[in-house]
């Protein structure tokens, strides 16, 4: 599966708090190519900073098409001043 050529891929490792205060984080559909951004605060309130973001996988679903299985997480540099 090709993720969009602007989104950086996490490790399996990553987890809430190893994200940088200017990274956005993405989600990214396989089957459609759509890419949205995710509020990385939210998900990180509702199951805790210590949390690997990989894990929830199985949890993201595209808006667009419905789809779930090829899903995945993908962060971006926000531009720092």
């Amino acid at each position: 599966m090709a993720r969009k050529k602007f989104l950086d891929g996490l490790k399996d490792t990553d987890r809430f708090c190893d994200l940088e205060s200017w990274d956005d984080l993405y989600g990214y559909c396989g089957d459609c190519c759509r890419a949205g951004m995710i509020d990385r605060y939210e998900l990180e309130r509702k199951y805790g900073k210590y949390t690997r973001i990989n894990d929830l996988i199985p949890r993201l679903k595209c808006n667009l098409c419905d789809g779930k299985t090829m899903n995945e997480f993908g962060r971006r540099n926000r531009v720092r001043d």
